[in-house]
């Protein structure tokens, strides 16, 4: 069963094979998959039905989705293939159980925090023996042909949770997947942090592209009150003055960038109904602030408006 809703650039949809017949719930599940995502053969592993849901958001040139569902295998043959082809990458993020993945160049378990990059035009298999939970990014090859980018990947790319820069963007990349599917925002915005965070994570391996790395290590630890240049450039394996000519070269400055970032996340809890019982000392900690009257300086200097305000004004537009 599915339930579609569309804006401008956008279409969200999902789609569940709840209340299917029993029988007919795999092909309907792959006829789905082909159209919205890869398309893949399916088996379940027990020959119970299928019990799967797929939340998809399509956005002008990249798709997101999240993926649960019940014990089974899914395979990309040629045939596949030739029937739906893609002309893109895809990166799964394994999120719970445990995805068993393959390829002729590569065989991996993948556990919760882990991920793989392929190509979603070469033949490959997955198997899900405690079933899933999986967020999916669909990229095309030309976006990752730009400039920022590494190309299509050759063989399958291993991420994980680990120390280090590629740990960050992918823990910044997961929680960007996970609140544009919860609340869609700005299509083009959404696709370019999600392009620039791909290139940290890839880059992260290979030393690459410095000023998306420490982005994401900064979405990461917009928390921490002691986050500086410093401890950004060491967590890179660069030096701090390599770390400033980086963001100088973009207009910007490491301590701008992270200030701006932090009272960007403050005016979002304060206009968002999830941290409505949240008070505002504790949302200046939970920006990075070292006291909420650091806090409300800063913010009313930026803003021209209080926290306070700024809360108000957003419960009575509500």
């Amino acid at each position: 069963m599915a339930q579609v809703t569309a804006a401008e650039g956008v279409r969200r949809a999902r789609f569940s094979t709840a209340g299917l017949p029993a029988a007919e719930r795999l092909a309907l599940w792959e006829r789905h998959n082909a159209h919205a995502l890869v398309g893949l053969s399916c088996k379940t592993l027990d020959d119970e039905p299928l019990v799967a849901t797929e939340l998809n958001l399509n956005l002008p040139n990249l798709h997101l989705a999240q993926v649960s569902g019940s014990p089974h295998l899914v395979d990309r043959t040629a045939r596949e293939i030739d029937e739906h082809p893609t002309g893109s990458a895809v990166l799964y993020i394994a999120l719970a159980g445990e995805a068993f993945f393959y390829s002729t160049r590569a065989t991996r378990v993948l556990r919760p925090g882990e991920a793989v990059l392929c190509d979603a035009d070469q033949p490959f298999a997955r198997g899900f023996s405690q079933g899933l939970r999986e967020f999916v990014l669909k990229i095309p090859h030309a976006a990752l042909e730009e400039p920022a980018g590494s190309g299509a990947p050759r063989g399958a790319e291993f991420f994980d949770l680990s120390d280090g820069p590629a740990a960050d963007a992918l823990r910044t990349l997961t929680r960007l997947v996970r609140t544009s599917l919860e609340a869609p925002g700005d299509a083009r915005r959404t696709e370019r942090q999600a392009l620039d965070l791909l290139a940290a994570l890839r880059s992260g391996r290979a030393g690459g592209d410095h000023l998306a790395t420490a982005q994401a290590i900064i979405e990461s630890h917009l928390r921490d009150p002691d986050l500086r240049a410093s401890r950004i450039a060491e967590r890179i394996g660069i030096s701090e003055r390599q770390l400033c000519r980086v963001f100088s070269q973009e207009g910007l400055s490491v301590a701008r960038y992270v200030l701006d970032r932090r009272l960007r996340l403050a005016q979002e809890m304060l206009t968002s109904p999830d941290a409505a019982g949240c008070s505002i000392a504790e949302i200046a900690r939970d920006c990075g602030f070292v006291s909420p009257s650091h806090f409300t300086r800063t913010y009313k200097r930026h803003y021209e408006v209080t926290p306070a305000q700024t809360r108000s004004r957003a419960g009575k537009s509500g």
